[in-house]
């Protein structure tokens, strides 16, 4: 069902304001993330809006980099036709927040998140930092929700007091089917890690328990040794008497 048009500038056909049919299943264009109603889309071309993304404005000046503003482009101007996000990390093909003179991307959504957040695993407000809280370079920032680990400039929701954090994805549930996928393989990978440092750890251990046991009984028997030396001197010693 159709019902009011609208001209954007990322699309060369009018986008009608549409309903989903029952059952459909549909990507925005600009956030890549699933369509619920309601949008806007071009059925000719297979383009389509979440009226929200539809809105987003064409520029923005953000806390995270305040030396540019950043512009809103309906496509990536990379030669690889694609970016990377420097809030959540994760590659995009669609719509995103620029800066052309310093390389700076986001998607939409990661520019539009808010700088303090409460979610149900944690009693406390989470907020939101532009890179890890964790001043030593060797400590790894492993999220709280998923287990798997963020690069030091990703974005992350934190809890100082309790130190616990999450990636900014995680905490709001903005995942697209891409960085579902890559999520679900980055927990998987950090699983298989945590068992293989697991089962090293436990081999270590019983290495150490082997050699601890071999060198109880080393000593057990040098021990024995000893007391049957002196045994057997004591026992052929001659007898010495002694006369008053």
């Amino acid at each position: 069902m159709k019902f009011q048009e609208n001209q954007h500038f990322s699309h060369k056909h009018i986008l009608n304001a549409l309903k989903l049919d029952i059952g459909e299943e549909i990507d925005c264009n600009a956030c890549e993330n699933p369509i619920t109603d309601p949008l806007h889309g071009c059925n000719s071309c297979h383009y389509y809006l979440h009226d929200e993304c539809l809105n987003t404005p064409r520029s923005l000046q953000h806390i995270c980099h305040p030396s540019h503003p950043l512009t809103l482009l309906p496509n990536p101007t990379y030669s690889s036709r694609s970016f990377s996000c420097n809030a959540c990390g994760s590659e995009g093909n669609a719509f995103s927040f620029s800066c052309a003179h310093c390389e700076f991307d986001l998607h939409i959504q990661c520019a539009k998140l808010p700088v303090k957040i409460l979610i149900d695993k944690h009693p406390h407000e989470l907020n939101l930092l532009f890179n890890s809280p964790y001043k030593d370079e060797n400590v790894v920032f492993v999220c709280d929700e998923c287990h798997g680990t963020a690069n030091r400039d990703n974005w992350v929701y934190y809890c100082s007091h309790c130190d616990f954090g999450t990636h900014s994805n995680c905490a709001t549930g903005n995942v697209t089917r891409k960085e579902e996928a890559s999520s679900s393989h980055t927990r998987k990978e950090y699983l298989m890690e945590s068992t293989a440092r697991k089962v090293e750890e436990i081999e270590a251990y019983n290495k150490a328990q082997e050699k601890l046991m071999a060198a109880t009984l080393q000593a057990k028997l040098e021990a024995q040794g000893r007391r049957a030396a002196l045994d057997l001197i004591d026992s052929g010693s001659p007898r010495k008497y002694y006369y008053y």
